[in-house]
Protein backbone atom coordinates (compact mmCIF):
# COMPACT_ATOMS: atom_id res chain seq x y z
CA UNK A 1 0.00 0.00 0.00
CA UNK A 2 1.37 3.14 -0.92
CA UNK A 3 2.11 5.71 2.10
CA UNK A 4 0.22 8.62 2.10
CA UNK A 5 1.81 11.99 1.10
CA UNK A 6 3.07 13.85 4.34
CA UNK A 7 2.54 17.99 4.33
CA UNK A 8 5.73 19.49 2.19
CA UNK A 9 8.26 21.33 2.77
CA UNK A 10 7.75 23.81 6.10
CA UNK A 11 10.81 25.84 5.71
CA UNK A 12 9.37 27.37 2.44
CA UNK A 13 5.71 27.61 3.21
CA UNK A 14 6.71 29.30 6.20
CA UNK A 15 8.51 32.47 3.70
CA UNK A 16 5.47 32.75 2.58
CA UNK A 17 4.31 34.38 5.89
CA UNK A 18 5.17 37.79 4.02
CA UNK A 19 2.31 40.66 4.50
CA UNK A 20 0.65 41.94 1.18
CA UNK A 21 0.16 45.34 0.47
CA UNK A 22 -2.84 46.38 -0.20
CA UNK A 23 -3.41 49.50 -2.66
CA UNK A 24 -5.15 52.85 -1.28
CA UNK A 25 -4.53 51.37 2.06
CA UNK A 26 -1.93 52.18 4.37
CA UNK A 27 -0.36 49.32 6.96
CA UNK A 28 -1.28 49.14 10.16
CA UNK A 29 1.34 49.42 12.84
CA UNK A 30 1.10 46.71 15.40
CA UNK A 31 2.39 47.62 19.10
CA UNK A 32 5.48 46.19 19.87
CA UNK A 33 7.46 45.07 22.67
CA UNK A 34 10.83 42.87 22.66
CA UNK A 35 10.33 42.33 18.84
CA UNK A 36 7.01 41.01 19.75
CA UNK A 37 3.55 42.22 18.51
CA UNK A 38 0.95 43.13 21.78
CA UNK A 39 -2.96 42.84 21.96
CA UNK A 40 -4.98 46.26 21.68
CA UNK A 41 -5.13 46.87 25.28
CA UNK A 42 -6.69 50.10 27.38
CA UNK A 43 -4.14 53.26 28.50
CA UNK A 44 -2.50 52.10 31.08
CA UNK A 45 -2.80 48.74 31.33
CA UNK A 46 -0.09 45.95 31.71
CA UNK A 47 -0.26 42.63 32.70
CA UNK A 48 2.64 39.65 32.50
CA UNK A 49 2.55 35.89 31.24
CA UNK A 50 2.52 32.86 33.84
CA UNK A 51 6.02 31.55 33.20
CA UNK A 52 5.49 27.88 34.23
CA UNK A 53 8.51 25.37 35.37
CA UNK A 54 9.48 22.75 33.34
CA UNK A 55 6.74 18.89 33.90
CA UNK A 56 7.81 15.73 33.52
CA UNK A 57 6.83 14.28 29.36
CA UNK A 58 6.34 10.63 30.00
CA UNK A 59 7.03 8.81 26.56
CA UNK A 60 4.48 6.31 25.27
CA UNK A 61 4.86 3.26 22.68
CA UNK A 62 2.85 4.80 20.48
CA UNK A 63 2.24 4.97 16.57
CA UNK A 64 4.31 8.53 15.50
CA UNK A 65 2.42 11.58 13.82
CA UNK A 66 3.33 10.30 10.23
CA UNK A 67 1.88 6.76 10.51
CA UNK A 68 -1.19 8.39 12.37
CA UNK A 69 -1.47 10.62 9.56
CA UNK A 70 -1.52 7.59 7.47
CA UNK A 71 -4.51 6.12 9.16
CA UNK A 72 -6.74 9.11 8.89
CA UNK A 73 -7.61 8.77 5.43
CA UNK A 74 -7.26 10.85 1.93
CA UNK A 75 -10.10 12.18 2.37
CA UNK A 76 -9.99 13.85 5.58
CA UNK A 77 -6.10 14.74 4.81
CA UNK A 78 -8.08 16.72 1.69
CA UNK A 79 -10.32 18.33 4.00
CA UNK A 80 -8.15 19.83 6.35
CA UNK A 81 -5.64 21.04 3.68
CA UNK A 82 -8.41 22.76 2.04
CA UNK A 83 -9.93 24.31 4.57
CA UNK A 84 -6.15 25.44 6.55
CA UNK A 85 -4.73 26.60 2.79
CA UNK A 86 -0.80 26.18 3.00
CA UNK A 87 0.02 23.04 5.64
CA UNK A 88 2.46 25.41 7.69
CA UNK A 89 2.75 22.96 11.12
CA UNK A 90 0.55 19.80 12.06
CA UNK A 91 0.10 16.66 14.19
CA UNK A 92 -1.79 13.31 14.46
CA UNK A 93 -2.43 10.90 17.00
CA UNK A 94 -4.74 8.41 18.33
CA UNK A 95 -7.38 9.27 20.94
CA UNK A 96 -8.13 7.38 23.31
CA UNK A 97 -10.24 4.67 21.48
CA UNK A 98 -7.65 4.08 19.36
CA UNK A 99 -8.80 6.58 15.98
CA UNK A 100 -6.87 8.84 14.32
CA UNK A 101 -6.83 12.78 15.42
CA UNK A 102 -5.31 15.42 13.97
CA UNK A 103 -4.70 19.11 14.40
CA UNK A 104 -3.15 21.44 10.97
CA UNK A 105 -2.05 25.25 11.44
CA UNK A 106 -2.36 27.16 8.01
CA UNK A 107 -2.39 30.80 6.61
CA UNK A 108 -6.40 30.65 6.48
CA UNK A 109 -6.99 29.05 10.23
CA UNK A 110 -6.71 26.23 12.87
CA UNK A 111 -8.24 22.92 11.61
CA UNK A 112 -9.00 19.79 13.59
CA UNK A 113 -10.32 16.46 12.55
CA UNK A 114 -12.07 14.75 15.78
CA UNK A 115 -13.55 10.82 15.07
CA UNK A 116 -17.07 10.23 15.67
CA UNK A 117 -19.32 7.69 14.82
CA UNK A 118 -22.65 8.28 13.34
CA UNK A 119 -25.54 5.62 12.65
CA UNK A 120 -22.81 3.40 13.51
CA UNK A 121 -20.16 4.31 11.14
CA UNK A 122 -16.57 5.90 12.12
CA UNK A 123 -16.01 8.59 10.51
CA UNK A 124 -14.54 12.47 11.26
CA UNK A 125 -15.74 16.13 11.94
CA UNK A 126 -13.25 18.89 10.88
CA UNK A 127 -13.44 22.13 12.43
CA UNK A 128 -12.23 25.44 11.96
CA UNK A 129 -10.94 28.67 13.46
CA UNK A 130 -10.56 30.90 10.71
CA UNK A 131 -8.14 33.23 10.88
CA UNK A 132 -8.56 37.12 9.56
CA UNK A 133 -6.82 37.60 6.09
CA UNK A 134 -3.08 37.74 5.74
CA UNK A 135 -2.85 37.81 9.67
CA UNK A 136 -0.99 35.31 10.84
CA UNK A 137 2.35 36.14 12.30
CA UNK A 138 5.48 33.90 13.08
CA UNK A 139 8.73 34.50 15.48
CA UNK A 140 11.11 32.20 15.63
CA UNK A 141 13.57 31.34 19.10
CA UNK A 142 16.50 29.88 19.20
CA UNK A 143 18.14 29.56 22.65
CA UNK A 144 21.96 29.55 21.41
CA UNK A 145 21.24 32.82 19.87
CA UNK A 146 19.52 35.05 22.43
CA UNK A 147 16.80 37.61 20.22
CA UNK A 148 18.25 41.29 20.68
CA UNK A 149 15.34 44.35 20.87
CA UNK A 150 14.40 46.08 17.66
CA UNK A 151 16.67 49.31 17.32
CA UNK A 152 14.86 52.23 18.67
CA UNK A 153 12.86 49.77 21.09
CA UNK A 154 11.97 51.38 24.54
CA UNK A 155 12.83 49.51 27.45
CA UNK A 156 10.15 47.15 28.81
CA UNK A 157 9.26 47.43 32.02
CA UNK A 158 10.44 44.24 34.44
CA UNK A 159 7.55 41.74 34.49
CA UNK A 160 7.93 41.67 37.94
CA UNK A 161 6.11 45.08 38.56
CA UNK A 162 3.20 43.67 36.26
CA UNK A 163 0.39 41.23 37.39
CA UNK A 164 0.41 37.60 36.32
CA UNK A 165 -3.04 36.53 35.00
CA UNK A 166 -2.97 32.87 34.69
CA UNK A 167 -5.38 31.20 31.44
CA UNK A 168 -6.09 28.67 33.82
CA UNK A 169 -4.60 25.80 31.92
CA UNK A 170 -4.44 22.66 33.44
CA UNK A 171 -1.67 20.87 34.97
CA UNK A 172 -0.94 18.32 32.11
CA UNK A 173 -0.87 21.46 29.72
CA UNK A 174 1.24 23.79 31.76
CA UNK A 175 3.59 20.53 32.31
CA UNK A 176 4.06 20.47 28.33
CA UNK A 177 4.24 24.26 28.17
CA UNK A 178 7.23 24.98 30.91
CA UNK A 179 9.20 22.67 28.81
CA UNK A 180 9.55 25.77 26.07
CA UNK A 181 11.92 28.36 27.41
CA UNK A 182 10.11 31.49 28.84
CA UNK A 183 10.22 33.89 25.79
CA UNK A 184 8.47 31.17 23.67
CA UNK A 185 6.01 30.90 27.08
CA UNK A 186 5.46 34.27 26.86
CA UNK A 187 4.74 34.75 23.36
CA UNK A 188 1.85 31.71 23.46
CA UNK A 189 0.39 33.35 26.05
CA UNK A 190 0.22 36.95 25.81
CA UNK A 191 -2.29 37.74 23.31
CA UNK A 192 -4.74 36.14 25.83
CA UNK A 193 -3.80 38.59 28.51
CA UNK A 194 -6.28 41.05 27.82
CA UNK A 195 -9.93 40.30 27.87
CA UNK A 196 -9.37 37.02 26.01
CA UNK A 197 -8.29 34.63 29.00
CA UNK A 198 -11.64 33.07 29.86
CA UNK A 199 -11.82 29.61 28.23
CA UNK A 200 -8.67 29.11 26.54
CA UNK A 201 -8.56 25.69 24.97
CA UNK A 202 -4.80 24.01 24.96
CA UNK A 203 -3.92 20.78 22.78
CA UNK A 204 -0.61 19.26 22.15
CA UNK A 205 1.70 16.49 21.39
CA UNK A 206 5.41 15.41 22.14
CA UNK A 207 8.11 12.11 20.72
CA UNK A 208 11.40 11.70 21.09
CA UNK A 209 13.83 9.97 19.15
CA UNK A 210 17.58 8.71 20.35
CA UNK A 211 20.52 9.55 17.68
CA UNK A 212 23.71 8.47 17.43
CA UNK A 213 24.96 11.67 19.06
CA UNK A 214 21.99 13.48 20.55
CA UNK A 215 18.08 13.12 21.87
CA UNK A 216 15.83 14.82 19.90
CA UNK A 217 12.27 15.87 21.60
CA UNK A 218 9.82 17.47 19.21
CA UNK A 219 7.03 19.59 21.18
CA UNK A 220 3.75 21.27 19.45
CA UNK A 221 1.44 23.11 21.57
CA UNK A 222 -1.82 24.95 20.21
CA UNK A 223 -3.95 27.75 22.58
CA UNK A 224 -6.82 28.91 21.03
CA UNK A 225 -9.94 31.54 22.39
CA UNK A 226 -12.64 33.58 21.51
CA UNK A 227 -9.83 35.87 19.60
CA UNK A 228 -6.70 34.98 19.36
CA UNK A 229 -4.66 31.72 18.63
CA UNK A 230 -1.09 30.78 18.97
CA UNK A 231 0.86 27.74 17.88
CA UNK A 232 4.81 26.73 18.65
CA UNK A 233 6.56 24.14 17.06
CA UNK A 234 9.35 23.41 18.82
CA UNK A 235 12.21 21.15 19.13
CA UNK A 236 14.94 20.24 21.91
CA UNK A 237 18.15 18.55 20.96
CA UNK A 238 20.21 17.56 24.05
CA UNK A 239 23.76 15.94 23.17
CA UNK A 240 24.03 12.58 24.73
CA UNK A 241 25.93 12.37 28.08
CA UNK A 242 25.27 15.96 28.89
CA UNK A 243 22.88 17.15 31.49
CA UNK A 244 19.49 18.69 30.38
CA UNK A 245 21.11 22.72 30.95
CA UNK A 246 22.77 21.65 28.21
CA UNK A 247 19.77 21.18 25.77
CA UNK A 248 19.26 23.98 23.07
CA UNK A 249 15.61 24.69 21.41
CA UNK A 250 14.81 25.89 17.81
CA UNK A 251 10.94 26.79 17.97
CA UNK A 252 8.85 28.60 15.51
CA UNK A 253 6.14 30.38 16.79
CA UNK A 254 2.72 31.71 15.52
CA UNK A 255 0.05 34.43 16.40
CA UNK A 256 -3.20 35.32 14.72
CA UNK A 257 -7.01 36.91 15.61
CA UNK A 258 -9.78 34.77 14.80
CA UNK A 259 -12.24 35.79 12.46
CA UNK A 260 -15.23 32.85 13.06
CA UNK A 261 -15.81 29.87 14.53
CA UNK A 262 -17.74 26.68 12.93
CA UNK A 263 -17.87 23.13 11.61
CA UNK A 264 -16.65 22.79 7.86
CA UNK A 265 -18.13 19.08 7.12
CA UNK A 266 -18.15 15.20 8.36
Amino acid sequence: MARAEIPGNPDRERARLVPRQVPGRAPRELPVRDGLPLPARRRGEEAAARIHPPGELPLEDVPTREECWDILGPDVRARLQAKAGTILEWWARLDRTGRPRAVVLGPNGLCKAKPITRHGRHAHVVERLQFEPRALRRQAFDTRTPPAPPPGAPAARGAGHLPTVDLGLDAETTAVLGNFPPAVQDFLQRPFLHGDSRGVVSDWDYQEETEFTHRHLSVLLVLSADRNVTFASGIRVLPRGRSPQDAYWEVECYHAPVRARGPIGT
